[in-house]
């Protein structure tokens, strides 16, 4: 019986035990959500309900397990995500997608209503890096403390069997650790493909390398070295295959400036072109869209996808380089100087000025939520522009059908707070809309 586990276990079996146990033992859940301390507050007398991979609202990969409290009338008020690891690293992108996932899910329910809890053995924990993009982490060790601590309370020989058999899995899934052996095992057909690869970068890009893959199964991202651009800090160039047909990104990722995305966006250095800013963790990343590429099929099949990504990065090492001074300016200027320059206001705060409007709005009876979309996908800032660059919306129409063009974004960005974020163009724009 001591042996029943062992090297029987996967992290799907992680899964099984947390949504068993959070839906069977309320102690349990209010543990976890103890452990994220202030950062999420779970409302009282709510129905809570549980989901096991489902789909993600920002990008549809799937969250190992979902929390979620819910009002009579099935809204939900509160929601935490649950992410499991026993071997395996994070996927390229994986960690931030829970990030851009907690960002739509706080501007929705509000700011400790939303959370990310990473559970992995104690080990593994350690090799892992997420830069902030959970707000907990729980070593498995830890749990089964709690669980011994619940043994030794009870005395109902069927609950104590159960905790006795739940302990034992849990030591099992602390068994499959990387510091056992555990290894990406090459794929084949993926090293034919990465050779071919390498091939038609360098010949697209003699003067970058391709960094050596494992090419075993999560080798979906490709990094390139040897770009050094003077005046711009520490970067990474990437060019993301993605799993599935559909589009994917090349992008130029600046660790430690996830910060500088607002000033970023708004000083109009991307607007005249076809990339985006996107904080991913608490890196900058400058991105554009590239075909999905499926390395585990023939390279003749997916050279017209490769060689469109790699021209991709190759016009955005050309862009980096003739924009440099500029994007120098914005990322190593220090914040008390920017401040001294007048520096725009936070993200965050025009985020939550948005909020309040679409909280307003809803007392009105009326849910802009297509507004709620952009701000997912492009930024708070970045939401109001392109409002500001279209057709008047329906939204706007409404509005002033309702006498309330004072909620409309053409009449929050004249105020005088946020009228720094906005470009002379964009003001005059609203102003003659407004009229």
């Amino acid at each position: 019986m001591d042996e029943i586990f062992r090297d029987r276990v996967r992290e799907r079996d992680l899964d099984n035990f947390l949504v068993e146990e959070i839906y069977a033992s309320p102690r349990f859940l209010d543990w976890i959500v103890d452990r994220l301390q202030r950062r999420f507050i779970a409302p009282s007398s709510l129905t809570v309900r549980l989901q096991k991979s489902p789909p993600r609202e920002a990008d549809r990969r799937q969250t190992d397990v979902r929390v979620a409290w819910f009002d009579d009338d099935t809204g939900m008020h509160a929601c935490v995500l649950i992410e499991s690891k026993i071997t395996a690293d994070f996927q390229s992108g994986q960690a931030e997608a829970y990030a851009s996932e907690l960002s739509a899910l706080r501007l929705r329910l509000g700011p400790t209503c939303a959370a990310a809890i990473l559970v992995a053995p104690s080990a593994k924990l350690r090799s892992l890096t997420h830069d902030g993009c959970f707000d907990a982490e729980i070593p498995i060790e830890d749990i089964i403390e709690f669980l011994r601590e619940r043994l030794q309370a009870d005395d109902n020989p069927e609950i104590v069997r159960r905790l006795e058999m739940r302990i034992q899995l849990l030591e099992a899934l602390c068994g499959k650790r990387s510091a056992a052996g555990w290894v990406g095992a090459t794929i084949a057909a993926k090293r034919d493909f990465a050779d071919s690869y390498v091939l038609l970068a360098s010949e697209i890009m003699p003067d970058l390398s391709v960094r050596p893959s494992t090419d075993g199964p999560r080798a979906i991202t490709r990094i390139f070295e040897g770009l050094e651009i003077e005046g711009l800090p520490d970067l990474s160039l990437r060019h993301e295959f993605g799993t599935a047909p559909g589009w994917k990104y090349a992008n130029v990722l600046f660790r430690g400036m996830g910060a500088r995305i607002t000033a970023l966006r708004a000083n109009g250095l991307l607007s005249a072109t076809h990339y985006t800013a996107e904080v991913a963790g608490k890196s900058l990343a400058i991105r554009v869209a590239t075909p999905a590429v499926d390395p585990t099929r023939p390279f003749s099949e997916e050279r017209q996808a490769v060689e469109s990504g790699l021209l991709a990065i190759r016009d955005l090492v050309s862009w980096l380089r003739g924009a440099a001074p500029k994007l120098s300016e914005e990322l190593n200027m220090a914040p008390t100087e920017r401040q001294h320059a007048g520096t725009m206001p936070t993200e965050a705060a025009f985020a939550e000025q948005l909020m309040e409007t679409y909280r307003e709005c809803e007392r009105l009876g009326y849910k802009p939520t297509g507004m709620l979309q952009m701000i997912h996908d492009h930024g708070a800032i970045g939401a109001a522009k392109r409002l500001l660059a279209l057709r008047p919306s329906d939204g706007f129409n409404r509005l002033a059908l309702m006498n309330r063009l004072d909620l409309a974004i053409e009449s929050i960005v004249q105020r005088e707070q946020w009228r720094g974020l906005f470009t002379d163009h964009e003001l005059k724009r609203a102003a003659q809309r407004l009229r």
